[in-house]
């Protein structure tokens, strides 16, 4: 987007970050922030139109920080420091503190959580391309292995006669086609 946006904020303007609430004294320079424009008030009119992105003031009703995030499987971690591959293959680090928090789903867990092959995700503040400081490791949930999803299993054959309906001949058990 080319341009300035002016946010207004009031007293009514909530904020948050991690779906905790914060004050607005919390937010720093340089921070990524999602606005959600306030309600229109009933004594506007209904004819205005809002200003293009980037062209205008936005008066803000919720205003939520967007954490830096870094994905991938671990590869290897040491003193608290994970190694990821990311999606395209990159090399990413995601250090971590006493006060980083991990979750398992939407349970808390604890470091031991996370072992080598598990795919997390880390959010927090970003100190380079491919490193940030956690604030959050969430372990991402166990994805089948290829060739090991459960498939239904055909019946077996009963025992004895069976009866067919007329013009219709018995048929013979063939073994299912390879990539069926």
């Amino acid at each position: 987007m080319n341009g300035t946006e002016t946010v207004d904020t009031s007293s009514s303007t909530t904020y948050t970050r991690e779906h905790q609430t914060i004050s607005f004294s919390d937010l720093s320079v340089g921070e990524i922030v999602h606005v959600r424009a306030a309600p229109a008030s009933s004594s506007s009119s209904s004819s205005s139109t809002p200003a293009q992105p980037g062209t205008g003031t936005v008066n803000a009703g919720r205003v939520t920080v967007v954490e830096p995030t870094l994905d991938g499987r671990v590869t290897s971690s040491s003193n608290g420091t994970y190694s990821l591959v990311g999606r395209d293959g990159q090399l990413l680090t995601a250090s971590t503190t006493s006060s980083t928090r991990y979750y398992n789903g939407t349970s808390q867990a604890s470091s031991s959580a996370i072992s080598d092959g598990i795919h997390i995700r880390a959010q927090g503040r970003q100190d380079s391309l491919t490193h940030l400081t956690a604030d959050v490791i969430r372990v991402a949930p166990k994805r089948p292995t290829p060739g090991q999803a459960r498939r239904p299993t055909p019946a077996a054959p009963s025992s004895g006669s069976s009866a067919t309906s007329p013009g219709q001949s018995p048929s013979t058990s063939q073994p299912p086609a390879v990539g069926s």
